[in-house]
């Protein structure tokens, strides 16, 4: 099995979000879990739904702020082994290229 779910931890509050998002990343490195931060959220992949529940309430647990919003999607595939990045290559090998462009 399968699971990959995307989430991001939104602390309110002005300035720069830099050192909240560090210390959710942070927490994550305690579970058996791979991620990859990306400028909107992280993308994180583990072996059963509990790994990925209980990294995410870390990270979220992690941050220091009065006020955190955190959303999460996630999607457990119980019948075929398939990782963010085998979904990635899928979509490159149809369009012939990376899904990727620089401005």
């Amino acid at each position: 099995m399968t699971v990959i779910a995307r989430f991001e931890v939104i602390p309110v509050h002005d300035g720069s979000l830099s050192e909240n998002i560090a210390q959710a990343i942070d927490a994550l490195d305690e579970f058996d879990v791979s991620y990859e931060l990306t400028a909107t959220d992280t993308v994180v992949e583990a072996d059963e739904v509990d790994e990925v529940f209980d990294a995410v309430l870390a990270a979220h647990d992690a941050v220091e702020s009065d006020r955190i919003i955190t959303s999460l999607e996630v999607d457990e595939y119980q019948g075929r082994d398939q990782g963010a990045e085998d979904r990635v290559e899928s979509v490159a090998s149809v369009l012939g290229h990376e899904p990727r462009r620089e401005r």
